[in-house]
């Protein structure tokens, strides 16, 4: 209909200009690529899950890392921690809430910023047969009062042994240790390189500021 009204009245239609989305980059982290800050976190999420999950003795092949990338109006681009559960055990659902705020303070303890990428943490169930709920119960069901969990068993206090009996081996805490140390060496290098860059800054001498 507008094609029609331009002939009629002998102009041409213009064509609209359509605005190019920007290019991914450092500053404006739209996926995560390789060797950039998002690849960094992620890895070090991805370390710090490995270690938690060892830790605690849970089997590595029941939780799986999705990282994806998050661009909110509020807060702006960062980064949002998908758990997905691929095994069912009824303890791995029960302390859910306790490993998602364990693996949060790991996070914020081993990187002081994270709170200003990483956006939060869900959780997505991916069980194919080893869950054996397969349909919701009735309402009589939950209006019933729900079993309170018995309370944790006291660990026994076991003497450490002498330092010098102990051997010097590759542990898993080890392992860990030197894959963050690493992490946070390469994070260094580039804050390093960035800033000299940009070449020394001057300063003024400080001057006593008068009475």
């Amino acid at each position: 209909m507008n094609t029609l009204i331009h002939r009629l009245l002998g102009r041409a239609p213009q064509a609209r200009s359509v605005p190019k989305e920007p290019a991914p980059s450092p500053e404006n982290p739209v996926t995560i690529e390789d060797g950039s800050d998002n690849a960094m976190r992620r890895q070090l999420v991805l370390v710090l899950l490995r270690d938690m999950i060892r830790r605690h003795g849970i089997a590595p092949q029941w939780i799986e890392l999705q990282m994806l990338v998050v661009n909110s109006a509020s807060r702006g681009a960062g980064l949002y921690v998908r758990l997905v559960i691929k095994q069912w055990d009824v303890r791995l659902m029960n302390h859910a809430q306790a490993f998602q705020n364990e693996l949060l303070a790991d996070i914020a303890r081993f990187e002081p910023q994270a709170s200003q990428w990483l956006h939060g943490i869900s959780w997505q169930l991916e069980m194919t047969d080893s869950c054996p709920y397969t349909s919701v119960p009735d309402k009589s069901f939950w209006q019933e009062p729900a079993k309170q969990p018995a309370p944790p068993q006291q660990a026994t206090a076991v003497t450490p042994a002498s330092p010098a009996t102990l051997p010097v081996t590759s542990t898993p805490e080890n392992d860990t240790l030197e894959d963050l140390n690493q992490l946070f060496f390469i994070r260094d290098r580039e804050i390093s390189r960035a800033a000299a860059s940009h070449g020394p800054v001057d300063y003024e001498k400080t001057q006593p500021s008068p009475l």
